[in-house]
Formats: C-alpha cells, structure tokens, sequence
C-alpha cells in the first residue's frame, strides 16, 4: 500500500488526467464494438486499438512519457476519420456490405476528437514536463552556455 501511495504521489495529476481519459477511450471502443457489428477483420482492428490504447494509458497514468500516447492518439484519430470519408485502404468500412450503416459515422468523428483531444493532451504533457526531468549528475546543465574549446 504504501508503494502504491508513493507512487501515486509522485505522478503529476496532469498525467493522472491524461492516463484515466484514455483509459476511457479505450473502453469506448469496447463499447462500440460491444453495441454495433462489425466483420471478424474491424473486430480484431478495434481490439488492437483497444490494447494500444490500455498500454500506451497505463504508461502516462504511473509517470511515464505521453509521447506514445500522442503518437498512438494521432494515428488512431487519422485512421477513424479515414474509415468515415473512405480513404483507400478503409472503404469497407462504411461501404454497403459492411457490418452498419452510415449511423455510425458520428459516432466515429466523435471519437476520432476524442483521440485528437487526448493527442493535444499528450503534447501539453510533454511540453509542461520537458522542463521538470530530473537531468543526471553527469548531463551538463543546458541552460548554461557550453564551454569553448580552448
């Protein structure tokens, strides 16, 4: 317990923040693979999303680096916004023999703004962090002008 409190004590709560509202992304779609079909090929793409998401989330909530997050973030946004205006590779998606109609695509611009936001998250993160890691005792202090060559 006390190595959960410490933990927990050291994580910012901007990385708490962050880490819990992916966290929710992923189970949105586990939501909407739950509630709306899908073919055996979207199924096991929305689980893979749903896995990157939980691994990339579990990293940010215990202190590490959002930028997994915001690559992951960025490409599943990208990807759910090209599965609704059909881009090349994604036009099964909405097309007439798939699982569901053209209903479902707010509800994936809906969630490809909730991977930008959790994207502009991430790259807040990463910026207000930059700053407060801890440098080792062998780095030389960048905010000090590097010394010339004699």
């Amino acid at each position: 317990m006390a190595a959960a409190t410490s933990l927990t004590a050291r994580v910012s709560a901007g990385h708490r923040a962050l880490g819990i509202g992916s966290l929710c992304l992923a189970a949105a779609h586990l939501l909407v693979l739950a509630v709306l079909p899908h073919t055996l090929w979207w199924t096991l793409a929305l689980l893979a999303m749903a896995v990157w998401c939980v691994k990339c989330s579990w990293c940010v909530l215990r202190g590490g680096s959002p930028m997994s997050l915001l690559v992951m973030s960025a490409l599943m946004g990208a990807s759910h916004v090209a599965m609704v205006i059909g881009m090349p590779w994604f036009t099964g998606h909405h097309g007439a023999h798939a699982g569901h109609g053209t209903h479902h695509a707010p509800v994936m611009l809906g969630i490809a703004a909730a991977e930008f936001l959790v994207m502009f998250g991430a790259a807040w993160l990463s910026r207000h962090t930059a700053g407060s890691v801890p440098r080792r005792a062998d780095q030389p202090d960048s905010s000090e002008p590097a010394a010339l060559p004699a």
